[in-house]
């Protein structure tokens, strides 16, 4: 129902609608004159019943608006990551004047077009960007109950992937050499002497390589998951394209991963009780010392190459992709031949009846 009040010296027009007892919609507004509080109000209450609760809203709501509430509802469903926070609200303020019913393909085009031009980035920067405002749009009608057409949003995401303005990173497999990994541990020794030191490094860094998981991942093992007859534990949540939460797998604890899980202290519910970001930050100060005191070449490594060197490592211990990807939590195998650097030559090993042969 409309409700028109006195406020100074004007009139405070306010449109409110309840079903089953909760509010499904509200807005005010100040008015000069009742004459035109009223006309606004009773015109708008209309429309609201006409139309429905969510199309108003969605008329009134712009594209930032919109970004921040679906950020509010994947704070509930999971942790998110500094950087997707940040992304968010980035791209939120970057379409806080758009209009949703406004937003349309070219909108996504002159925003790729700017970044490129003005700050340089990536195309795959730019993805990343604009996937923000493309999972927005398409969680409204079930996340928010407001009813948005798509259409616009695939069109220029997929003009812009085919010229090239949008595209997939290549990730490039950065592997831990001997000597880094001497002095990584040579400074993790040091730090885990100082008696403020909170987080074990060096047990996290081996586990890190034995375990090769991403750090989310390692910092979310829990004792209860796992099984000291079958030596697996579950982790929980894994990283997955499509299923955020309750993506669960039981993974084999193999060589040093088992060995290094009996040597941590159970101190809490969880096996490496630290939050993520503080264990990536130890990592990357103790980095940045060494790349300015002895290995410069170090500067560019990052936590997540540990996973790069542990899979490596698998393959050299001898694993299939199938017994890889139960420890690493591949689903796409195709992603793992990047990691197994073999050449043509090395297959003769598998047959060393046919080496012999070969050589007499």
């Amino acid at each position: 129902m409309a409700s028109i009040t006195r406020r100074g010296d004007g009139w405070l027009a306010q449109v409110r609608l309840k079903e089953a007892g909760r509010i499904v919609f509200s807005e005010s507004k100040t008015f000069p004159t009742e004459a035109m509080a009223r006309s606004w109000a009773q015109r708008l209450e209309a429309k609201v019943r006409k139309d429905g609760p969510a199309v108003a809203i969605g008329a009134r709501m712009t594209v930032g608006e919109l970004i921040e509430q679906h950020l509010g509802y994947q704070r509930k469903l999971r942790p998110l990551g500094r950087s997707t926070i940040a992304n968010h609200e980035y791209m939120a303020g970057v379409f806080s004047k758009v209009l949703l019913g406004d937003l349309r393909a070219k909108h996504l085009v002159d925003f790729a077009v700017r970044r490129r031009a003005e700050d340089g980035v990536t195309p795959a920067t730019v993805l990343a960007n604009l996937s923000v405002v493309s999972a927005a749009i398409h969680a409204a009608p079930y996340a928010h109950g407001i009813p948005v057409d798509p259409s616009e949003v695939d069109l220029g995401m997929r003009k812009l992937r085919e010229d090239g303005l949008t595209a997939k990173s290549r990730e490039v497999i950065r592997i831990v050499s001997q000597a880094e990994e001497d002095a990584l541990l040579e400074q993790f020794e040091r730090r885990n002497a100082h008696h403020q030191t909170a987080i074990n490094m060096v047990l996290i860094y081996k586990m890190a390589i034995a375990l090769p998981r991403r750090a989310g991942e390692l910092t979310r093992m829990r004792w209860a998951d796992v099984d000291p007859k079958r030596r697996t534990i579950v982790i929980r949540d894994v990283k997955h394209p499509k299923r955020k939460v309750g993506n669960d797998q039981v993974v084999p604890l193999l060589g040093d991963a088992w060995t290094l899980l009996e040597q941590v202290p159970k101190l809490d519910e969880r096996v490496f009780p630290h939050d993520t970001d503080s264990v990536c930050a130890a990592f990357e100060r103790t980095r940045d010392r060494i790349a300015q005191t002895g290995i410069p070449s170090i500067k560019d490594l990052r936590f997540h190459d540990l996973r790069h060197t542990g899979i490596t490592r698998l393959f050299q211990h001898g694993l299939s992709i199938q017994e890889v990807a139960l420890v690493s939590g591949h689903t796409n195998w195709t992603q793992l031949k990047r990691y197994t650097h073999l050449q043509p030559e090395d297959l003769h090993k598998h047959f060393p009846e046919l080496d012999k042969v070969l050589a007499d």
